[in-house]
């Protein structure tokens, strides 16, 4: 298996191992609901939430009722207030009433590593890592997870009794996973073979290395990179799930911490004689031999002393680990600014690595463990700092034409990777956000500026979908979707969602470009539905609403899962806006103010629709029919009437509804089609005989 497809399948790997557990029903108060939520094969949850918790108590009675809450994953030190444990020192028991559905089937739960010992009951069922004791003397501790399947239905209770007396932090840094019997072991399966994954391709690069090293013997760099990429491959069994347990069920819990942390320590002298190799004297060599006597001493001392001793200092290490690698990235920067080869891409590998870092130090000071985010980094650091090697070594046999090819492979990837994201979000997006591509997005990035804001829709959209096969609903949306966009491209704009067959599309630089993408949208329709009939179906109408405003575009999300969007008033009112096109039986309506900025009005045919105040606004809205000249018989003779029109509303807004009615029966006998006039010619006969009000204001109250 090439380097190449290593990195794929890990890729993969994490992936699946991201998605098998599912966000679970809210826990509250100990409780947790689960007789709606689908639990189906493949698809397991995560059991957050507050936990009832019994601090120094390891058997709670079934029927106990007297607890404090803690939130899971956590630990005790960062709630000394709820869990009673200051010092993170001390037992006591996590309590979850689980409503299941009515029938009987087989469950299953895992829990990860505990600080440092526990002991879960569920139902009939009981498991230990370690053992769980109210004295540092009768607690035997373990970083093993522990997994059973149980028989259930309707009520479960599982009790976790933690003890720790042996580290400095305590209680549960990892929740439980829980699920259908086959969907935990499978979650168990794949969280075994990622970490059995990334331990081969690390050791693979490793080796590798260590073969380039043997060839070229002047290649200090090889060998230094080969090393620490095998001391990352031992370190992985020891961290995450710890499989290392598979292996050797037996081995000391001492040891294991010792190897978690004694590795890192390892890792960084390593990486600075690495970097030495290739960027020699450009670091001076007198600091790594003192960091490396440094390292020395860590090693003994924490073979000498107890884990509760040395891991009180974590944070301090961590600390440490932190302003070293500011102090690196700072000197590799400026090898970036001196042109050295390879610094830049050198330097985009180790910005990788720094974020897996900090990423890892942020969980470990909040007591939730490690994270696939920082196992993915090292992994790409890996390939990024191999390549490095490998172009190095190829320069130095002159094959240039193989380096060639493998630039030519990345960057077509790259390229493709890039185009890819570009069709979730538009480039138009990232550069009102003031970014260059898709790798410098950030979770809060945000933009303020005024947008137009276009929404457009078919009218008679969800009658088509519900009389056609389910196969062709698809086609159907997207051959309709298909002719749109380039209708918002081809005028300086972007589709920012779509909606079902609704697309919602952003304009920057006035209202102008939006009302002609509006028209060209229109006229696309006609030249669609002319071949529609041409094969028996229906003609389309769709209905479109622009308004401009302020907006704040910007990424919202989590950590996993971003999405581009927009937020701003501008954009539900011109949904709004567009909701009323199908009563009017208009084909574009836009908020006038909006209209009025526009650079050439004069040239627009448009007529003033109406004075309305659509639901969820208080304020009111005039909005203006844009008419689009010779695209219908209808359209025209609205331009012709649209005089007429406009002095009808005038008179209906001032209650003169006798004239106001003389005038729109007037457009009627001209245009019969004219649903607007329609509308007000009912209005002014409901008026003239109910009356209207001292506070009349011609304002039409739209609530759908």
């Amino acid at each position: 298996m090439t380097r190449q497809k290593l990195i794929y399948f890990s890729i993969a790997l994490l992936t699946m191992a991201c998605g098998m557990v599912a966000p679970s029903p809210q826990i509250q108060s100990g409780t947790l609901d689960l007789r709606t939520f689908p639990l189906t094969t493949g698809t397991t949850i995560a059991l957050h939430g507050d936990w009832k918790f019994y601090p120094g108590v390891l058997d709670v009675p079934s029927d106990a009722t007297t607890a404090s809450y803690l939130p899971v994953p956590g630990l005790w030190n960062q709630v000394p207030v709820l869990s009673g444990f200051a010092d993170g020192k001390g037992y006591g028991t996590y309590v979850l009433d689980i409503k299941l559905p009515e029938e009987n089937q087989i469950y299953a739960i895992y829990l990860p590593e505990v600080r440092t010992a526990f002991r879960i009951n569920a139902g009939n069922r009981s498991l230990v890592s370690g053992e769980p004791g109210i004295t540092k003397e009768t607690t035997t501790p373990s970083a093993q997870g522990q997994s059973f399947t149980i028989g259930a239905k309707e009520n479960l209770q599982i009790q976790i009794a933690v003890s720790n007396f042996h580290h400095k932090e305590g209680g549960l840094p990892s929740a439980p996973v829980f699920g259908l019997g086959e969907s935990v072991q499978n979650y168990i399966l794949a969280q075994s073979m990622l970490d059995l994954a990334l331990t081969g391709a690390i050791f693979m690069f490793g080796l590798y290395h260590f073969i380039l090293f043997f060839y070229r013997s002047k290649q200090r760099e090889a060998f230094y990179f080969g090393f620490f990429c095998l001391v990352f491959a031992v370190r992985i069994p020891f961290i995450g799930s710890k499989t290392i347990y598979a292996v050797f069920p037996n081995i000391p819990w001492e040891l294991v911490i010792y190897i978690e942390y004694a590795s890192v320590f390892v890792l960084g002298i390593l990486f600075l004689w690495f970097v030495d190799g290739l960027f020699p004297r450009f670091i001076d060599t007198k600091i790594i031999r003192y960091f490396s006597a440094y390292v020395q001493f860590m090693l003994v001392y924490g073979l000498i002393i107890k884990p509760e001793i040395y891991t009180q200092f974590e944070v301090v290490f961590q600390a440490i680990g932190i302003i070293f690698a500011i102090f690196l990235g700072i000197r590799l920067y400026q090898m970036v600014r001196k042109g050295l080869p390879d610094a830049g891409i050198f330097f985009l590998g180790y910005l990788v690595l720094f974020v897996g870092f900090v990423y890892d130090v942020f969980l470990a000071y909040s007591g939730e463990g490690d994270s696939t985010l920082s196992q993915l980094a090292v992994f790409l650091f890996f390939g990024v700092q191999s390549t490095i090697v490998t172009l190095r070594t190829v320069r130095s046999f002159r094959k240039k034409i193989l380096l060639k090819d493998e630039f030519e492979t990345i960057n077509e990837q790259f390229i493709l990777t890039n185009r890819f994201y570009a069709k979730f979000i538009p480039r138009d997006f990232l550069i009102h956000l003031g970014k260059e591509s898709i790798e410098e997005v950030r979770l809060g990035d945000s933009s303020e500026r005024e947008i137009t804001v276009l929404f457009a829709d078919i009218w008679e959209y969800w009658d088509i979908i519900y009389s056609i096969p389910l196969e062709n609903r698809m086609l159907f949306t997207n051959s309709y979707l298909g002719r749109i966009g380039p209708c918002i491209r081809k005028n300086n704009g972007f589709i920012d969602k779509y909606i079902g067959s609704a697309i919602m599309a952003l304009f920057d630089g006035g209202i102008q470009n939006s009302i002609i993408a509006a028209k060209d949208i229109q006229w696309e329709l006609e030249k669609y539905n002319e071949r529609r009939r041409s094969f028996g179906y229906l003609p389309l109408h769709a209905g479109i609403g622009i308004h401009s405003g302020d907006t704040m575009l910007g990424i919202l999300g989590e950590e996993e899962r971003f999405e581009s969007t927009v937020i701003a008033d501008a954009v539900n009112l011109s949904s709004r806006i567009q909701g009323l096109t199908k009563k009017y039986g208009a084909r574009i309506l836009v908020s006038l103010a909006s209209l009025l900025v526009h650079e050439d009005l004069e040239a627009i045919p448009y007529r003033i629709l109406d004075f309305v105040r659509v639901k969820g606004k208080q304020e009111t809205v005039m909005i203006a029919e844009i008419l689009i000249p010779d695209i219908d018989s209808i359209s025209n003779k609205k331009i012709a009437n649209r005089g007429q029109f406009e002095a009808a509303i005038f008179d209906y807004v001032r209650a003169d509804f006798v004239s106001a009615l003389k005038k729109f029966r007037s457009v009627i006998v001209d245009n019969p089609e004219d649903l607007a006039a329609k509308i007000y010619i009912e209005r002014c006969e409901y008026y003239q005989t109910s009356g209207v009000g001292e506070d009349w204001d011609g304002i039409s109250a739209w609530e759908k």
